[in-house]
C-alpha cells in the first residue's frame, strides 16, 4: 500500500466517497478494481504499471497510451468516485508533492505531546511507508533503463550535496563491491574541485545524482555543466517535476516526506540498495574474484561465527 496522508475536508481533488482505507489514488484503484469494466481495468493496469505517466500525462495522451477513448478515461475516474479525470490525476500527484516547510514541521513536533518511544515508532512507520510508496511508483521501463545505464557505464560518479552526499557515499561503497570505477564526486575541495572532476567524465560515463528537498543549488549547477558536456545523467529524486529532472535521461522516484526533517531518505536508500543488487547480478568479476575480495575485507571486520566467539571468550 502507498503512504497515507490526511487531506483537508474541502480539498476538491478528494472525491466525496473518499475513505481512510483508500486515501491515495493507487489504493482507490485497488479497492474498486473488482467493479471496473474490462476497458476500465485496462486503464487501471496501465496506471499502476506506469505511475510516472499517471502523474504527468494529459487525458488525451493517457487515453492513447491505454488504447481507449477519452470518454472511457472519464468513466474510469467516475467509477473511482472522482468528478473528473483531472481530479483523479491531481490526487495521484499528491503522492509526489512536498510537505510543510522545515520550520513549520519543527513547530508542529514541539507542540505535539509524545514520548521518545512513540516518536521513534512513528519515524520508522513513516520510513516504511516511504519505501512502500517508492516500490509502488516503480515503472518497469524506467527501472530497466536505469539498470542499463548503471551496468553499461564505463565509470559511475555519484553526486549528492548536503545530506545527499552521505547517501551517495553509502551507494558508492556498496556498489564498488560489484564493479570497478564507482566513486563520489568530491566535496572536500569545494565546487571547483567537483567541477574539475566532472570535466574528466565523458559520454561513456554516468553521473548518478541524488537530489532531495531542500534541493541543492550546487547539485543543479554541476548537473547543468554535465548536461552541457553531454555526460549521461540519471537521478533519484522525490518528484517528476523536481529541478533535477530537466537535466536527466532517467529518474527513479522516492517520495521523501518526513514529519520533521526536510526529507526522508528511506525510499532513496531502498532504491540504491536495489540498484546494488542489479550490479551484483551483472558483476563483471568472476566468482573467484568476488571470493578473494571478500577474504581481503574479512581482515577488517569482526568474525561473528560461533568458533570465533568462543575463541574470544577463552582465557
Amino acid at each position: 500500500m502507498c503512504a497515507k496522508r490526511q487531506q483537508p475536508a474541502n480539498d476538491p481533488t478528494v472525491p466525496p466517497t473518499y475513505t481512510p482505507q483508500a486515501q491515495d489514488a493507487p489504493d482507490r484503484i485497488r479497492v474498486h478494481y473488482g467493479s471496473l469494466t474490462s476497458s476500465q481495468r485496462q486503464v487501471a493496469d496501465y496506471l499502476l504499471a506506469h505511475p510516472f505517466e499517471a502523474a504527468t500525462l494529459s487525458i488525451d495522451a493517457m487515453a492513447a497510451e491505454c488504447t481507449v477513448s477519452v470518454a472511457t478515461m472519464n468513466r474510469f475516474a467516475s467509477a473511482l468516485g472522482y468528478g473528473s479525470y483531472s481530479s483523479f490525476r491531481n490526487h495521484w500527484q499528491q503522492l509526489l508533492q512536498p510537505g510543510m516547510a522545515p520550520l513549520d514541521k519543527l513547530q508542529q513536533q514541539r507542540n505535539m505531546p509524545s514520548t521518545a518511544h512513540r516518536r521513534l515508532q512513528s519515524t520508522l512507520h513513516n520510513g516504511a511507508a516511504q519505501a512502500q510508496t517508492a516500490a509502488a511508483l516503480l515503472d518497469p521501463a524506467a527501472t530497466e533503463a536505469m539498470a542499463h545505464h548503471i551496468t553499461r557505464a564505463r565509470r559511475i560518479t555519484v553526486l549528492g550535496s548536503d545530506v545527499s552526499a552521505y547517501i551517495a557515499g553509502y551507494f558508492a561503497s556498496y556498489a564498488s563491491l560489484f564493479r570497478p570505477d564507482v566513486e563520489c564526486l568530491p566535496q572536500a575541495g569545494g565546487p571547483s574541485e567537483a567541477q574539475r572532476k566532472l570535466m574528466s567524465l565523458g559520454k561513456d560515463d554516468l553521473l548518478l545524482t541524488i537530489s532531495l528537498p531542500r534541493y541543492s543549488l550546487q547539485t543543479l549547477e554541476l548537473c547543468a555543466l554535465a548536461h552541457a558536456r553531454q555526460i549521461p545523467i540519471v537521478a533519484i529524486t522525490d518528484r517528476p517535476d523536481a529541478p533535477i529532472a530537466a537535466y536527466t535521461q532517467q529518474i527513479l522516484l522516492a517520495p521523501a516526506q518526513h514529519p520533521m526533517l526536510p526529507a526522508s531518505a528511506m525510499g532513496v536508500l531502498g532504491l540504491l540498495e536495489g540498484l546494488c543488487t542489479v550490479l551484483a547480478a551483472s558483476s563483471p568479476w568472476s566468482a573467484e574474484d568476488l571470493r578473494q575480495r571478500v577474504q581481503l575485507a574479512d581482515a577488517f571486520h569482526v568474525d561473528t561465527s560461533p568458533r570465533a566467539r568462543a575463541a574470544r571468550k577463552a582465557p
